[in-house]
């Protein structure tokens, strides 16, 4: 069992998610880089949630797929994970993919995946307590 804490504490924190604000005039686009993430899937989901979300906020009822995209591409918010320096997915990978199929609210839910919302076990101890009934 202690194994398996060591080979996952040494695995989290080395993915890194960069989102770009595509509607930004900055340089970069870069508006936050977040960290925390237990594994690489665990990034991977979480992008996936996040460009899910940002492509059906630019969704428009009876648009094109190619308008949807154009107004994602202007107005949207773009992801690329990151392990130490190498890219290991990109939103352009399956972009096309996001705006010709409708997403369910559930796979847009990035906020139940953010790793800065995660509340570590050793957080609240006092849980731990049994209490009488």
């Amino acid at each position: 069992m202690d194994s398996q804490n060591n080979d996952e504490n040494i695995e989290k924190g080395e993915c890194k998610v960069h989102v770009f604000d595509l509607s930004s005039d900055a340089e970069d686009k870069v508006v936050e880089i977040i960290d925390g993430f237990y594994n690489e899937e665990h990034a991977i989901v979480f992008a996936h949630a996040y460009v899910r979300a940002s492509v059906e906020n630019c969704r428009i009822h009876g648009a094109t797929n190619q308008e949807i995209f154009n107004a994602w591409s202007a107005f949207g918010e773009d992801i690329k994970v990151m392990k130490k320096e190498e890219v290991v997915w990109s939103s352009s990978d399956e972009i096309m993919s996001f705006v010709e199929n409708e997403a369910t609210s559930m796979e847009c839910d990035w906020r139940s995946l953010d790793p800065r919302r995660l509340v570590e076990e050793d957080e609240f101890p006092e849980d731990d307590e049994e209490y009488p009934s």
